[in-house]
C-alpha cells in the first residue's frame, strides 16, 4: 500500500498525465511512487511495480471469469461503490463514490447490496496479492474486465483510488436506484443526477442489464426461474433480462422495446426508458445501433468508476497503515483453495487455519488459549466503547442457524463456520489474532456480549474449522423470519432443522431482549421510539424492552402484559405466550430470571456448536 502513499496525499486528478499500460492507465507513475525496496529487491521503477500488480490482478480476474461466469456480480460490485457519490457533497469520503468502503460490513448490509458479500469473497483473494492496488481500484478493474470478458466494449479506465480507512466512513444508505419507485423517471434522475450523470448516461448504463438475473429472494423481483436461467449457468434460478444473460451487448433495449418473451423481466425503472420522452431517444438509439451503445457506454462507465475519486483527501488518509488484514486472514484460504477442501479431507490443524508463524516455542494450544483470552478482552473492550452488543449476538446466531441434521457432509449442513467477512466491528480484532478462526470470533462475540450486557456465562468451547469459500455457504432461507404466515409451525421447522427444542427456542428468543428492528432494514418496526430516538448509538428503530442493552428476563414480561405501544411484539414473540407448548416456557421465564439465564446458556452453547467442526483438541477460554 505505500505505492499509493502520495496518491493519497494529493487526490487523483482527471488533468494527470496518464501514460499507457497496455490497456490500464495508471495516474502520474512518478507521483505514486514505489514500496520501500528491501536490500535484496531489485531496483524496477515504482510505476513498473504497479503497471505489474494491475496486469496481474487484472489476469487473475479473466482467469477468475473463465473459471466463474460471475460477469454479473462483478460489475455490480464496482458499481455499487461508486454509485453513491453524492456530486453536492466536496468533502472526501462523505461525498462517497469508488472508495472500496463496500468491503465494510456496515454497507454491505444495505438493501440494495444484497448479495453483494458473494462478489467480495470472489475480489478478495485476488486483492491479497497485491498490495499495491486499492480494494477502490480492484472493484473497479473487476467490473470494466467483467464487461469486456463479456464481449463489451473496452472501457478507458484509470487507476489509483483511495481507500476509506474504517466503516465509520462508508456513506449512508438510501443513495442506489430502486426498481420500483413511484415514478421512474424522476427517481433515475433523482440518484443519476445526484452523481453528476446525464439522460444519456443513465440510459447507457441501463444497457448494462443485458447482463445477469433478478432472485426474487434477494431482490423481491423475478421469477422464481425461467427456461432461460433453470440450468444456470452457475446457481440455476431467477429472471434475466435477455436469453444470452453473459453476452454483453445491446439486446436489452431490443428486449425491453418489443416486449415479445414473457420470461424476460422489465422493471418499471426499465420500461421507462421508452416511455420517457428524453430517455426514449437514446434507447431507440441503443436498440438499433450496437456500435452506438458500446462507444456510449464505455464513456459513462469510465466516468462512473471515477466518481468521488478525485476529491481531496483529509490528514487522516495520508499515511495510512499498511492493512495486513487481506493477506494474513486469506492465507489460510489459498492454502485450502489449491488442496481443495472436502468432507474427507484431513482437517487443518488450528495453527494452519491462518495463525502467523509463532515467536516463541510455546505449544499450539498454549498460544491458541492466549489467543483466545486476548480477543476476548478486546471484544469486551469493543463492547464498551460502542455498545454493539445486540449485532454481535445476531453475528454468532446467523452464522450458527444455518444448521441442518439432516446434512451429514460438513460444510453442506451449515452452522457455525466462519465465513471469511469484513464486518467493521470484527475485522480489526481478528486482525489482532490471527490463529482465531472467523467462525470461533463470531461466537466468542456473541457469548462476551450477552455476558458483558449482565447475562448468563456461556460455556463455550473453541477449535472450529472455517469453510474455505463461498461456494461452501449454506443457501439462503434457513433463518427464521418474522411474519410468516404460521409462527408456531415456522419456529419449529427451522429450529427443529437445527435439532433444537421447544424449550431451547424459548430460550432462545429471550436474547430479543436486546437490541432494535429497523424497518428500513428488515421492514418491521417503527422508525423511532422513545427508548431509541438518542441511541446509543446511531438513534432509531423499535426495541423489545425499554433497557435495550441490558439482557434479562424483561422481553418475555414485556410480551405477556403488552402495556407499551412502543415496544415491538412480532408474530413469532407473541406466539410464545398463544402456543401451548412454547407458553410453559414463557411463563416460566418471565416469572423466574434465574430459570431463564440457565436454560439460556445451554441454548445458546448448544447453539454455537452446530455444524462446527472441531480441530482437537477443544479448547475453553478461561480468565
Amino acid at each position: 500500500m505505500a505505492v499509493v502513499h502520495r496518491i493519497l496525499r494529493r487526490g487523483l486528478s482527471a488533468a494527470s498525465p496518464l501514460p499507457s499500460l497496455g490497456g490500464l492507465l495508471l495516474v502520474s507513475p512518478q507521483e505514486l511512487g514505489r514500496r520501500p525496496a528491501s536490500s535484496s529487491s531489485s531496483a524496477a521503477a515504482a510505476a513498473g511495480d504497479v503497471e505489474a500488480e494491475l496486469r496481474a490482478a487484472r489476469e487473475d480476474v479473466r482467469q477468475l471469469l473463465k473459471s466463474n461466469p460471475c460477469h454479473p456480480i462483478l460489475v455490480r460490485l464496482g458499481w455499487h461503490d461508486a454509485g453513491t457519490y453524492d456530486k453536492n457533497i466536496t468533502e472526501w469520503p462523505k461525498c462517497g463514490g469508488a472508495n472500496g468502503s463496500l468491503r465494510f460490513g456496515v454497507e454491505l448490509v444495505h438493501a440494495a447490496n444484497k448479495g453483494l458479500l458473494k462478489a467480495l469473497f470472489l475480489v478478495i483473494p485476488i486483492k491479497s496479492k497485491y498490495a499495491g492496488v486499492t480494494y477502490a481500484d480492484i472493484f473497479q478493474l473487476a467490473s470494466a474486465t467483467a464487461i469486456e470478458e463479456a464481449g463489451g466494449p473496452k472501457i478507458p479506465m484509470i487507476y489509483g483510488r483511495a481507500d476509506v480507512a474504517d466503516g465509520e466512513e462508508c456513506p449512508p444508505e438510501g443513495r442506489l436506484p430502486a426498481a420500483d419507485p413511484p415514478s421512474p423517471a424522476e427517481h433515475l434522475r433523482e440518484v443519476f443526477y445526484r452523481m453528476g450523470l446525464s439522460d444519456k448516461e443513465i440510459v447507457a448504463l441501463s444497457g448494462a442489464h443485458t447482463l445477469g438475473r433478478a432472485r426474487p429472494e434477494r431482490s423481491g423481483w423475478g421469477k422464481p426461474e425461467t427456461k432461460y436461467t433453470e440450468n444456470g449457468p452457475g446457481a440455476p434460478g431467477g429472471q434475466s433480462w435477455t436469453s444470452e444473460w453473459l453476452k454483453f451487448d445491446s439486446s436489452y433495449f431490443k428486449e425491453i422495446k418489443e416486449r415479445r418473451d414473457e420470461d424476460l423481466l422489465v422493471l418499471p425503472t426499465d420500461a421507462v426508458l421508452f416511455e420517457d420522452s428524453s430517455f426514449k431517444i437514446h434507447a431507440e438509439k441503443y436498440a438499433e445501433d450496437q456500435d452506438a451503445f458500446f462507444e456510449d457506454y464505455a464513456e459513462a462507465h469510465a466516468k462512473l468508476s471515477n466518481l468521488g475519486a478525485n476529491e481531496p483527501l483529509p490528514k487522516r488518509h495520508q499515511n495510512p497503515p499498511l492493512p495486513t488484514s487481506a493477506a494474513a486472514d486469506m492465507a489460510v484460504v489459498h492454502r485450502l483453495l489449491r488442496r481443495g477442501l472436502s468432507a474427507a479431507s484431513p482437517l487443518p490443524s488450528l495453527q494452519e487455519l491462518g495463525r502467523r508463524p509463532a515467536s516463541s516455542s510455546a505449544a499450539a494450544a498454549g498460544d491458541a488459549a492466549a489467543e483466545l483470552r486476548g480477543a476476548r478482552e478486546d471484544v469486551k473492550q469493543l463492547l464498551k466503547s460502542t455498545s454493539c452488543h445486540p449485532i454481535l449476538v445476531r453475528l454468532g446466531w446467523h452464522d450458527a442457524g444455518t444448521y441442518d441434521k439432516n446434512i451429514t457432509e460438513w460444510p453442506k449442513c451449515g452452522g457455525a463456520n466462519g465465513l471469511v467477512n469484513a464486518l467493521k466491528l470484527i475485522q480489526p480484532i481478528k486482525d489482532k489474532h490471527a490463529g482465531v478462526t472467523y467462525a470461533d470470533l463470531f461466537q466468542l462475540a456473541s457469548a462476551t456480549a450477552i455476558e458483558e450486557a449482565g447475562g448468563p456465562k456461556i460455556p463455550m468451547i473453541y477449535g472450529r474449522v472455517d469453510v474455505a469459500a463461498p461456494e461452501q455457504c449454506p443457501p439462503e432461507g434457513r433463518l427464521p423470519a418474522a411474519g410468516p404466515p404460521s409462527p408456531a409451525e415456522h419456529l419449529r421447522e427451522v429450529f427443529y432443522r437445527m435439532g433444537l427444542s421447544d424449550k431451547e427456542i424459548v430460550a432462545l428468543s429471550g436474547a430479543h431482549t436486546l437490541g432494535r428492528s429497523r424497518p428500513e432494514r428488515s421492514g418491521w418496526g417503527k422508525p423511532e421510539t422513545k427508548y431509541t430516538k438518542n441511541g446509543p448509538g446511531a438513534p432509531g428503530g423499535q426495541s423489545w424492552t425499554s433497557q435495550w442493552l441490558k439482557f434479562d428476563n424483561s422481553y418475555f414480561k414485556d410480551i405477556k402484559e403488552r402495556r407499551d405501544e412502543d415496544l415491538l411484539v412480532l408474530p413469532t414473540d407473541a406466539v410464545l405466550f398463544e402456543d401451548s407448548s412454547f407458553k410453559i416456557y414463557a411463563e416460566k421465564y418471565a416469572a423466574d430470571q434465574d430459570a431463564f439465564f440457565e436454560d439460556y446458556a445451554e441454548a445458546h452453547a448448544k447453539l454455537s456448536n452446530l455444524g462446527a467442526k472441531f480441530d482437537p483438541p477443544k479448547l475453553t477460554c478461561k480468565s
